[in-house]
């Protein structure tokens, strides 16, 4: 299963989502996730954890060159270009200067079958531009979270404004749903705007998103430091304690039983939806 993160405007947190949904994901004999960061604007994990292998992003895009059997091989050929991070993370990281990862991210967006060799590849996107190699990757995912502030009315007007590009994307067999921060707009009128449903509300967090940065957490109050030092003492590996991994969990969860009718569904399907254009798609692709 392919999963993609994006948003398509600001700084909405989509690289530590897309972690922190890695990472939560339940745990199965045969699952191990992976992070690929595939944001054509340079990639933050190498640096937040002080990583210099080898192996990432560009040696997946030299991989993909290679005949299937060449690039094959294994349970799960992308741990081969992997590196484990903090907290079990096992993450394909990107190198942090634009002109590096642009060209990487055009090649997997060509290979469509790279992505798919391993059983859970969450997909970091970063902002979806049209025509850009990072829309094109959406395209071969099986569910696209789309990640936004909800306090920021220009955000939520360019959602659903988009809703066109998103029911291309479901007819092609793609789940979109929404990953919302903020609590301006309830649900209901985010339904009444047309938007895709929102699957997830994601708190304000510092203290879990500096986990995923591999910083030491830090806390607005007392109570907050003291509730960390409970939860250390009760299981000192947990991260799940934090409020936005407790969000990326449940939305992980929600995924993980949508897998089977995604991967499923053909790519002509129709799924009746809102008004769309005759090529919606190709406006972003």
């Amino acid at each position: 299963m392919i999963v993609a993160v994006c948003s398509l405007s600001g700084a909405p947190g989509v690289s530590t989502l897309a972690a922190a949904l890695t990472a939560c994901w339940p745990a199965a004999p045969l699952t191990v996730p992976v992070l690929v960061e595939a944001d054509a604007s340079g990639g933050d994990f190498a640096v937040w954890h002080n990583t210099r292998a080898e192996r990432g992003l560009l040696s997946l895009a030299a991989a993909s060159r290679r005949t299937a059997a060449d690039a094959d091989g294994g349970d799960n050929p992308l741990l081969r270009h992997a590196v484990e991070v903090s907290g079990g993370l096992h993450v394909i990281t990107a190198p942090s200067a634009p002109h590096a990862v642009t060209g990487a991210v055009r090649l997997l967006a060509e290979r469509r079958g790279c992505l798919a060799r391993g059983p859970l590849t969450v997909v970091d996107v970063g902002r979806v531009l049209p025509g850009s190699a990072g829309a094109r990757l959406l395209m071969q995912a099986d569910a696209v979270v789309v990640v936004l502030c909800g306090d920021d009315v220009a955000q939520v007007k360019r959602v659903v404004e988009c809703a066109a590009v998103f029911t291309a994307l479901e007819q092609r067999g793609c789940s979109v749903g929404l990953a919302v921060r903020g609590r301006r707009f309830s649900d209901d009128e985010f339904a009444e705007a047309t938007a895709p449903p929102i699957w997830a509300r994601i708190p304000d967090d510092p203290g879990g998103a500096a986990v995923i940065r591999g910083e030491e957490a830090r806390w607005a109050s007392w109570w907050g430091r003291a509730g960390a030092w409970l939860r250390y003492r009760r299981d000192p590996e947990t991260i799940g304690g934090h409020p936005l991994m407790r969000a990326a969990r449940a939305l992980a969860e929600h995924l993980d039983d949508m897998a089977p009718s995604a991967v499923s569904h053909p790519a002509s399907a129709a799924v009746p939806s809102r008004t769309h254009g005759p090529d919606a798609l190709g406006a972003v692709a």
